[in-house]
């Protein structure tokens, strides 16, 4: 850990004075029903990372819609919040933690919670949801034009709800220039060692993540289920969820929308449309979508060489395998089989 006033060591790169010249004030939203660890897990992140700078670069208000109200948690504690007046004039970032299903639909309804949101927001450099919070940024129209997701749970009703919103149906978090969303408890917490990382460089988040004995570092672009699993539960449809079990089995096949359609002994146009209704998506972005899965999954246990993997995924080369790839998660393969198989701990 750092003291203030030890030596500076894995700052000196980047220069100490710039994380001590200004402070980052975050307010953290309270309401009743607020789900604990979707607080406490980013906030212990922050609160981490001014440890291991031996000094307070983040300051954490938690801020309800009247001063003082006394707000009690999901685990039955009791939290304390101030008004929004109370915050500082600058705010670096608005956190918004979700709830469970009837607290969250009673927090969307409460006009004067999501004006303050709204307000709070409007001078806010960064704003950013874990878990259901999205559906209060929603609500808000914090969302409309952007990228967002949430817990797998309720990704459906996120896009239903706010059609305006580009909703990501995998991953752990994402970004869209200054807006964040996350999806359950824990992606919340790496989330926050994301912005961590932005903020006070990798060698500061790899220290507080081995503090908090996180696995680091999980990118956003990590799926918060295998896919094949989404699209079983989703393929309630016993053909359905055969079509996703034979689609798997053949993904090293040069197979396409063809061979599927022909596996079900349907039309390519009969299976569009069962395909959108059910998934959401087209049977080639389906198939895509698999062999990526594929890829992901032997990125994160294989060396084997890309020509090789690309191949086992059914790719016709690296290079496509490598656009696919880097399309849908924001990374190259590469870099992802970096991350993976990289050691967490530093000295």
């Amino acid at each position: 850990m750092i003291k203030s006033g030890s030596s500076i060591g894995l700052l000196d790169y980047v220069g100490y004075d710039k994380f001590m010249s200004k402070t980052a004030n975050i307010a953290i939203l309270l309401y009743p029903g607020i789900e604990t660890l979707d607080l406490a897990g980013p906030a212990g992140v922050f609160s981490e990372a001014n440890q291991q700078l031996g000094s307070k670069h983040y300051r954490l208000d938690y801020v309800c819609i009247e001063p003082e109200q006394r707000i009690t948690s999901s685990a039955g504690l009791e939290l304390i919040g101030c008004s929004p007046r109370q915050l500082p004039d600058s705010i670096d970032m608005l956190l918004v933690p979700g709830a469970d299903t009837k607290p969250i639909i009673k927090a969307a309804n409460n006009q004067k919670l999501i004006s303050t949101i709204h307000s709070i927001s409007s001078r806010a450099n960064r704003i950013a949801s874990v878990c259901s919070g999205a559906f209060l940024l929603g609500a808000a129209g914090l969302l409309d034009g952007r990228r967002a997701t949430t817990h797998w749970a309720g990704i459906a009703a996120l896009r239903r709800l706010f059609p305006e919103t580009m909703v990501e149906d995998d991953g752990l978090y994402t970004r869209d220039k200054n807006l964040w969303t996350s999806a359950g408890v824990l992606a919340g917490v790496d989330m926050a060692l994301a912005i961590v990382r932005e903020d006070l460089g990798p060698d500061v988040s790899l220290r507080v993540a081995r503090r908090l004995v996180v696995y680091l570092v999980r990118h956003g672009a990590q799926s918060q289920f295998s896919s094949p699993l989404n699209l079983q539960a989703a393929g309630n449809h016993s053909r359905l969820q055969q079509l996703i079990a034979w689609t798997q089995a053949h993904l090293s096949d040069p197979i396409g929308v063809t061979d599927m359609a022909d596996y079900l002994a349907v039309s390519e146009r009969s299976l569009h449309r069962h395909c959108n209704e059910v998934f959401g998506k087209g049977p080639g972005k389906l198939l895509t979508d698999l062999r990526l899965d594929r890829a992901r999954e032997l990125l994160q246990k294989s060396d084997s060489p890309l020509k090789q993997m690309a191949r086992e995924c059914g790719f016709a080369s690296p290079a496509a395998m490598s656009k696919a790839f880097n399309h849908k998660y924001g990374v190259s393969p590469a870099h992802y089989r970096r991350m993976f198989q990289a050691s967490p701990d530093i000295p």
